[in-house]
């Protein structure tokens, strides 16, 4: 099996988790502001961190399993793990919060409070 083949099943659960956090929570826009700047943040460091390892000699690739679709020296398929985690506790959060009378759009994100409840 190829790294695709396996981050699918993982991609592939973080978006289902979030497609129904979403329908059942309604996130507001703090909740996908959060998320995008979330997810380049991640993304960012992931390149940075990743091409460091591989220049290093820390990690390799047999080059069959991959694409050979990379960001400097790493592959993409190694950005498929923390896009998943990403959209994954998000996800979590929003379904296993606490629902509250007059909460913001997600949980612990009460505007002006600046601590969760």
């Amino acid at each position: 099996m190829t790294y695709w083949g396996v981050n699918a099943i993982f991609l592939g659960i973080a978006v289902v988790v979030l497609a129904v956090a979403v329908l059942l929570r309604r996130p507001g826009r703090l909740f996908w502001g959060s998320l995008a700047g979330a997810t380049v943040l991640l993304v960012v460091l992931t390149a940075v961190f990743d091409n460091v390892m591989i220049a290093s000699g820390i990690m390799t690739y047999t080059e069959h399993n991959i694409s050979g679709v990379r960001i400097g020296l790493a592959p993409l398929e190694d950005f498929a793990y923390p896009v998943a985690g990403v959209l994954l506790l998000p996800a979590l959060w929003l379904l296993l919060g606490r629902e509250r009378a007059g909460a913001a759009s997600f949980p612990g994100a009460e505007e002006g409070s600046g601590r969760a409840h």
